[in-house]
């Protein structure tokens, strides 16, 4: 699975083949074959791995975060906003690309990504706590929060070096507090 995903990271789609990731990984055409018949199952298994890294860091940085709402809101937008620099963007904003003209991945990726957003939404809402969590507006600020971050790495994408904490990030940050307080 590293290997896939290096490759998908450092590659990109179009030059990630089967043989790519079997040289990486250091095995068999018969040994990946058995595994993975097709290259959108590969990758999808390499997202599936990414993933699961992923939720696991972001599960241990929240639990470091402190319970009382406005600090943790503030941190927490950090957190959320640090991982789409990571390679689980990279990889699946790879991904996102190649499906709009590939129907076998389209296909294969649409069901993937309804999951992985579920689980995405449950995580971030274990990073912001109960009190956002259970308010009733929290699906549309996740929503607006998660798309608009999504918006802003990909800008970063062209722009690799730009820094990361231009005035989008206290946006976020104020969008998210002032969707608390009309909670009180």
């Amino acid at each position: 699975m590293r290997a896939t995903v290096e490759s998908l990271v450092e590659l990109g789609y179009a030059r990630t083949t089967t043989q790519e990731v079997q040289r990486r990984a250091g095995v068999s055409r018969g040994a990946l074959t058995h595994h993975f018949t097709s290259k959108a199952e590969l990758l999808l298994a390499g997202m599936d791995h990414l993933y699961e890294e992923f939720s696991a860091s972001v599960r241990e940085a929240a639990a470091e975060l402190p319970a009382e709402p406005t600090t943790r809101i503030r941190l927490g937008v950090q957190l959320v906003w640090e991982r789409f620099h990571g390679p689980l963007f990279i990889a699946a904003m790879e991904l996102w690309g190649a499906a709009r003209t590939d129907p076998e991945l389209r296909a294969a990726l649409l069901p993937h990504e309804r999951r992985l957003g579920v689980q995405l939404r449950a995580l971030t809402m274990e990073v912001f706590g109960e009190r956002v969590a259970h308010h009733p507006q929290a699906e549309a600020v996740y929503q607006v929060l998660l798309t608009s971050m999504r918006g802003q790495a990909l800008t970063y994408a062209l722009q690799p070096d730009a820094p990361r904490d231009a005035p989008h990030l206290q946006h976020w940050m104020d969008l998210v507090a002032a969707f608390t307080r009309s909670a009180d």
